[in-house]
């Protein structure tokens, strides 16, 4: 189970909420079960994501790759901000609002979530599984089958 290629695959899934999102955010008409179908499966994809890649950096990290862990949880604490702002602004009803938060934060959201992504990649690019330990190998299978249960 190559961990690398499934987080690949999580990547290109995510871009494709993401196109959805651009579209959305430049569209002048907002489509509103367009946009809460749209952000809350980004969310749920984001969400799973998040918790797969922290414990997969955490384990390339012990196996002696460079990973800046802490500023990947920093952006996302970050991300989980704008995401709680967008929500408020959906469920506040408020067209006014809505727009904000698609000018504002869900261009932020968009932006951050495609640079981290790609900042995986390039980090991904150089690690090959079979340079980890047979408990790192272990460990990997371990949390890419718990996540995709």
């Amino acid at each position: 189970m190559n961990a690398i290629v499934i987080l690949g695959d999580e990547h290109e899934r995510i871009e494709m909420e993401l196109s959805e999102l651009d579209f959305i955010i430049a569209s002048d008409m907002i489509n509103y079960s367009n946009l809460v179908h749209t952000f809350w499966k980004i969310c749920e994809l984001w969400e799973a994501h998040e918790k797969l890649e922290e414990e997969l950096f955490a384990v390339m990290k012990s196996e002696g790759f460079e990973i800046p862990i802490e500023a990947i949880l920093l952006e996302h604490k970050d991300l989980r901000e704008h995401v709680k702002r967008i929500g408020d602004a959906i469920n506040s009803g408020s067209d006014a609002q809505v727009r904000k938060a698609l000018a504002d934060d869900m261009r932020v959201f968009v932006d951050v979530v495609r640079k981290h992504m790609e900042d995986e990649d390039d980090i991904l690019s150089g690690v090959l599984e079979s340079e980890f330990s047979d408990e790192g190998r272990k460990e990997i299978s371990r949390i890419v089958l718990k996540a995709r249960k």
